[in-house]
């Protein structure tokens, strides 16, 4: 998957202390993280034909003790992932890399990069961190464990 992670490290420890409420903070900021990030990216997506910008999208995943959300470029198939790094990363001929295999299409020459999900990492990484940040302590200071 090509994607952009919002988690937090500690997080896992400092939500098995915590009651339903507080967990709650907690996963309304990566949510609200998330889905900054996910109209932050489309913004900046290319819109040639708008596919990539439509095709961007949040995930969450939710395991006993973490919350996971992740801007997506693209589904989970092979030629819309090679489609999604060939416009992140560019593409230039070389033979068989990130051709689609099965497909009858090849694609040749060159293009440039448009980096639209690290520049959303670059733009908001620090915010979300923070974010996340001030909703543990905030349920910290909730529970009156700080």
């Amino acid at each position: 998957m090509f994607s952009f992670k919002v988690e937090s490290k500690g997080l896992e420890a400092a939500l098995e202390k915590y009651p339903r409420r507080q967990r709650k903070l907690i996963g309304d900021a990566i949510r609200n993280s998330t889905l900054e990030g996910v109209s932050k990216a489309r913004s900046i997506a290319p819109q040639d034909t708008g596919k990539t910008m439509r095709d961007i999208h949040a995930r969450f995943e939710k395991t006993p003790f973490s919350f996971v959300g992740s801007v997506e470029a693209t589904d989970s198939s092979r030629e819309s992932q090679i489609r999604a790094l060939s416009i992140e990363f560019g593409r230039r001929n070389t033979g068989a890399s990130r051709q689609a295999k099965g497909t009858g299409k090849l694609f040749r020459g060159t293009t440039e990069p448009q980096s639209f999900i690290r520049t959303t990492y670059l733009l908001l990484g620090k915010k979300h961190r923070g974010r996340i940040n001030r909703a543990i302590n905030k349920a910290a200071r909730e529970a009156g464990l700080k």
